[in-house]
C-alpha cells in the first residue's frame, strides 16, 4: 500500500467483519515489502482466500500485492501474567 495512504485503507480494512487485527508495520526491503497487515479468520483455505480477494478488490490499485501467511500452530491464548 503506498504510504501515504496506508492510515486510510488500514481503517477501511480494520471495519471489515472478518477482520479481526489491521495494522501498518515498517517495511523491510526486498525480503519483506510490506507495510500493512489484516488478519482474517476462516474454516478453510478457500474461505480465507475469498476474504483476501474482498480485501484486494477493496484496495483496487492501492493493491500493489499481497502474501498469505497461514497458521501452523494453534497458540493458547492467556491473559498477562506476572511472576514474583
Amino acid at each position: 500500500v503506498p504510504d501515504d495512504a496506508v492510515a486510510d485503507v488500514g481503517s477501511r480494512i480494520g471495519v471489515l467483519d472478518f477482520v479481526s487485527h489491521s495494522y501498518c508495520r515498517p517495511r523491510h526491503p526486498p525480503e519483506w515489502p510490506y507495510n500493512l497487515y489484516a488478519m482474517v479468520h476462516g474454516r478453510d483455505r478457500g474461505e480465507v482466500e475469498q476474504k483476501v480477494e474482498t480485501i484486494a478488490h477493496l484496495l483496487g490499485p492501492r493493491d500493489r500485492g499481497h502474501k498469505v501467511l497461514y497458521s501452523t500452530h494453534i497458540l493458547k491464548k492467556t491473559g498477562l501474567r506476572l511472576v514474583d
